[in-house]
């Protein structure tokens, strides 16, 4: 824990043995233990499963006790003091979570398992939350003193996220299916969304705020519709320009690699071209495509956090006002519901390509 004087001053660490009891403090270091001797003796499901399981022990009791001793370390303290998690937390969280990921791995084709050693941990953390567990952390008292602008900003960075990804989707595959039939058009598509996936993102947000501008002030009513040099309209723009990339090369890939001899077959039983595409084409390539929109929507919740510094807003905003304060516990309030949402899209849209992929193809699903 880091025990400051005031929520932008610079704190005093506090070890985990002096912050818990030493009963506490052992069962976290054996349940490492177990981690540890877990990934030495084998690499089977249960031991997988356990080694998971053993991984959200880990962070749910790692935050089941900084609440009461965030308490404990604020008694006698001046009102202004504010108690945060310290590096030792967070890397204990990025381990635990290294640990899932390998025993998600391991697990194979056992999607309860799977998820429950993803969301169980997550799960938990979410109830305390709600019952209030861990009001005294500063994080918390952050998020108390701006609750209705957090929500507000939350609300609005899925709405960036949501609308450019739609734009970006349709966009990408009419692309990337425009790529398959032509080969003229195939090397300017591919050459223009290579090189504006390299355009840094603060770059290109900053080099859209003057034509936006100027196009506004030419034509009064796209003002009057809220298409400014600033705001929603360039951060949208640029989300979908970087979302292009991924989804266009999926889906070139996704119907250049179908066997010739399936689409013969279909143009041999009298299907037109346009029946091969829908009923063949189409469903074979939908996994494939929807991992391009994977990749696009989870890239486009981080991306959407710079758009705060164009007044896009967004949980940037969190985030940016947080650096210009030097209040780092601002930064995570902004930061930490990015990485959840991340984690939220690419879980869903990983459902979406199991259920998109045909039966007979489910077996090499990613």
């Amino acid at each position: 824990m880091t025990l400051k004087p005031s929520r932008i001053a610079a704190g005093t660490s506090v070890s985990l043995p002096e912050s818990v009891n030493w009963a506490a403090w052992a069962g976290v270091l054996a349940l490492w233990l177990v981690c540890l001797a877990l990934s030495l003796v084998g690499k089977g499901r249960l031991r997988a499963a356990a080694s998971g399981a053993a991984a959200n022990l880990i962070v749910v009791v790692s935050l089941v006790l900084s609440g009461p001793a965030a308490t404990r370390l604020l008694e006698g303290e001046a009102p202004f003091a504010r108690v945060s998690l310290g590096a030792g937390v967070w890397i204990t969280f990025v381990g635990a979570y290294m640990v899932v990921f390998a025993a998600r791995q391991r697990l194979g084709n056992s999607p309860v398992l799977r998820n429950l050693i993803s969301w169980t941990g997550l799960a938990v953390v979410l109830v305390l939350l709600l019952v209030g567990w861990f009001e005294d952390l500063s994080i918390l008292k952050e998020f108390s003193g701006r609750e209705e602008r957090f929500l507000q900003e939350l609300v609005h960075h899925v709405y960036l996220v949501g609308v450019s990804v739609a734009a970006g989707t349709l966009i990408g595959i009419l692309l990337g299916i425009w790529a398959t039939r032509s080969r003229r058009a195939e090397r300017p598509i591919f050459l223009i969304t290579n090189i504006t996936q390299t355009i840094p993102s603060l770059a290109l947000f900053g080099l859209l705020i003057a034509p936006l501008s100027a196009l506004s002030f030419a034509v009064p009513a796209l003002r009057e519709a809220g298409i400014r040099g600033v705001g929603d309209t360039p951060a949208i723009i640029a989300l979908i320009i970087y979302s292009l990339l991924p989804i266009v090369r999926n889906t070139y890939v996704g119907i250049t690699q179908l066997d010739p001899a399936v689409i013969d077959a279909g143009l041999g039983v009298g299907m037109t071209r346009w029946q091969v595409f829908y009923r063949i084409e189409a469903p074979l390539a939908a996994p494939i495509v929807l991992e391009g929109v994977r990749t696009a929507s989870v890239q486009s919740v981080g991306l959407a956090a710079v758009a705060a510094l164009i007044g896009a807003g967004g949980l940037g905003w969190f985030i940016f006002q947080g650096l210009g304060q030097a209040a780092s516990d601002l930064i995570l309030l902004g930061a930490i519901p990015v990485v959840v949402l991340a984690l939220i899209m690419d879980a869903a849209m990983r459902s979406v390509v199991r259920l998109a992929t045909p039966k007979g193809l489910s077996g090499g699903s990613p």
